[in-house]
């Protein structure tokens, strides 16, 4: 099975900052063949680090937090983009994946000559570390069900096909007052602020208005379909995620390339 492919028209810019490093970034999407990231291939083999963001190495040094803008060029539908990010780490913009939707748009999509293959699961497949793990099941298109349980929000879960990625966009970043300190110190989250992070207080209340009640929940369906774009072709199947991370969403790309891989319980090696 084949889709037709999409690339873009024109170049566009967005600045911001990063969410982890703070400090100033701009990223420019443009005409390409193939997903390019500072004119290195936008796969699994290009993954660093997989530890609070998903990082790639590039031709001009690593870029971390790529997640939110390849959620959105998964849910645009687009295959053909030359990216180029300075500053070492994507833009956060307001957290979410909308502002790249709108990027995307002001962009031109349109269709390109040549079809992609698709990667299409036939069998099921679950990689997992204890309560932590993924499954995927064949099905007719991309869904995605995906359940968090952290002590301040409670359990969620949230499920939808790609296909109702629009209405999943703006679901941003989130995390806990209580850790600021400990990870700044870490070097992380350096750039988090009421504008671009979801944040809860110690009583489990956002301290600023959500835009959905499971936010969070919808915002780690984004976080998993922007890594699934890591395997390089479309992908038709259903995946569960329950509690997982994008170290665990790399885990799942990598078992989806081995052409043996076999079915086994959470929480197997």
């Amino acid at each position: 099975m084949q889709t037709s492919r999409i690339g873009l028209t024109r170049a566009v810019e967005r600045r911001g900052i990063g969410l982890h490093g703070g400090r100033p970034c701009r990223a420019t999407l443009g005409p390409g063949a193939g997903l390019t990231l500072n004119g290195t291939p936008v796969d699994l083999d290009a993954v660093t680090d997989g530890a609070w963001a998903t990082t790639l190495t590039t031709a001009g040094g690593p870029v971390r937090t790529v997640e939110h803008l390849l959620a959105a060029l998964v849910g645009c539908g687009v295959d053909d983009a030359a990216i180029t990010i300075e500053g070492g780490e994507a833009p956060i913009l307001d957290g979410s994946a909308a502002p790249w939707v709108a990027a995307i748009e002001a962009a031109g999509p349109t269709p390109r000559p040549g079809a992609r293959p698709v990667h299409r699961v036939t069998r099921p497949l679950t990689v997992g570390d204890g309560d932590r793990w993924i499954r995927i099941t064949p099905a007719a298109r991309l869904e995605l069900a995906v359940a968090i349980d952290f002590p301040l929000i409670g359990r969620q879960r949230f499920e939808a096909p790609a296909s109702a990625f629009a209405a999943v966009a703006d679901a941003r970043t989130f995390g806990f007052l209580r850790d600021r300190d400990r990870l700044r110190a870490a070097g992380l989250a350096r750039g988090a602020a009421l504008g671009n992070t979801v944040v809860f207080a110690d009583d489990g209340r956002s301290l600023a208005p959500l835009r959905h009640p499971d936010e969070p929940a919808r915002h780690k369906w984004l976080d998993l379909l922007g890594d699934l774009a890591l395997l390089g072709r479309p992908l038709i199947a259903r995946v569960e995620a329950h509690c997982a991370g994008h170290a665990l969403h790399h885990r799942l790309v990598a078992a989806l390339r081995e052409p043996g891989a076999t079915d086994r319980p959470p929480g197997d090696p």
